[in-house]
């Protein structure tokens, strides 16, 4: 592979840095990814068509990205969720058992369903991606994505009339 200039190599940087900004990013974190990927894509240079870089360290900081707001987005509902929880004053013990309870539930249902199906029903619901957000991290066709859902979706109502019948 033709290494990259350091002109192409800044204006990529520059390029991902401002995308990560426009898409909510705050700097500090968007410089840490920037740099972040720029040391994953040197590792793996040899690895890596010359032509799929520029796209290669997109895909690898847009993933990042979405991990660190999946991560950030899990450590509010969990700071929110204490919160409640702490201010419900006399049943706190009971309403702690009940959510937990109703989340081992969930996940025992969730877990009946195919790795895809239930890739797609956390991507959507849990991490509320869009559409086209999840047919980027899955590499499939946005179109695919919305009608193997909409399976999934129905399968696991299924499911969970099934598991409530019982």
């Amino acid at each position: 592979m033709s290494k990259p200039s350091n002109e192409e190599i800044t204006k990529l940087t520059n390029d991902i840095y401002q995308k990560l900004c426009s898409m909510g990013a705050n700097p500090e974190d968007a410089k840490e990814i920037v740099q972040e990927s720029l040391y994953r894509g040197f590792l793996n240079i040899n690895g890596i068509n010359s032509k799929a870089f520029k796209s290669w360290l997109y895909k690898v900081a847009l993933n990042q990205y979405y991990d660190l707001c999946r991560k950030n987005n899990r450590r509010s509902i969990i700071e929110f969720e204490d919160y409640h929880v702490l201010g419900s004053g006399e049943n706190q013990v009971e309403d702690r058992l009940i959510k937990q309870e109703t989340k081992d539930e969930y996940e025992q249902i969730l877990h009946k369903l195919k790795p895809l199906e239930r890739d797609l029903i956390k991507l959507k619901y849990e991490d509320e991606y869009s559409y086209k957000e999840i047919s980027e991290q899955l590499n499939l066709k946005e179109s695919n994505v919305k009608t193997y859902l909409y399976r999934a979706r129905k399968k696991l109502t299924m499911i969970f009339r099934r598991y409530n019948n019982e």
